[in-house]
């Protein structure tokens, strides 16, 4: 994918699909290059929503800068705030692919993923930022410093983990399925790395020395339609990735 473009659309909302390396939502009102910005500038009638930041107009969800896939926009005033009320509610559920590799042990006291019998499996913590400028995040879990404090609990659903490819017996590639509904940023990547499965090519979590995209893309996401309430799903295939 080398830009952006529309996946579906209705009177109401747009799916559009993000490449790697573009922000969902501008930082100032004069910045460009953002999925924002892109859908404004061809869906100017989309300006007039407010949102829950007036900046992110009618943007539902935000996806990582570094991931790739589906990101929601309203185009209606009535269509945003009843699709905000259903995220609120846990109705607007996104699922993801990854490509990790093991890491061994996780940390902390993140559920370890591989050897688990059966799936789903969730991962649930608080976050706090961590690094310089709070570049990244780390998961808190029951009893780690920090966890009272935090003020909400984020969970990701892992699906399954299949063996994807194997690289000579070091460290196995393997394909995980997750799902979520409300995100914090970063979530998928610090619980699937505290998990022991790092997203390859990921430079803060991840592994090296993979270099190239993030191996997360954003494939489904499903939600309650503002008009009726019929249950919407959109999918976006993800891209053939081959691990060497």
């Amino acid at each position: 994918m080398n830009g952006p473009y529309i996946v579906r659309e209705c009177e109401e909302w747009a799916a559009v699909a993000k490449p790697h390396g573009m922000p969902s939502a501008p930082l100032s009102e004069s910045e460009e290059g953002t999925v924002l910005s892109w859908f404004l500038a061809i869906r100017p009638e989309a300006r007039g929503v407010v949102g829950k930041k007036a900046i992110e107009r009618g943007l539902i969800h935000r996806l990582d800068t570094a991931t790739w896939g589906l990101v929601l926009i309203a185009k209606t005033q009535e269509g945003y705030d009843r699709l905000a009320r259903a995220q609120e509610s846990d109705l607007v559920r996104k699922r993801y692919v990854a490509l990790c590799r093991e890491s061994g042990s996780g940390k902390s006291a993140a559920p370890k993923l591989l050897g688990h019998a059966d799936f789903p499996v969730t991962v649930r913590s608080r976050f706090r930022s961590w690094g310089p400028k709070g570049r990244e995040v780390r998961p808190l879990f029951p009893g780690d410093r920090g966890y009272e404090d935090a003020p909400r609990d984020y969970a990701t659903v892992v699906e399954s983990v299949l063996p994807d490819s194997d690289d000579g017996g070091e460290k196995r590639v393997y394909r995980v399925t997750c799902a979520l509904t409300r995100g914090h940023r970063h979530q998928i990547r610090a619980h699937l790395a505290y998990s022991g499965l790092p997203i390859v090519c990921d430079s803060i979590y991840g592994s090296p020395p993979d270099t190239g995209d993030l191996c997360l893309y954003a494939v489904e996401i499903s939600f309650p339609s503002p008009a009726d309430g019929r249950r919407e799903t959109v999918l976006l295939p993800p891209p053939d990735r081959t691990i060497p």
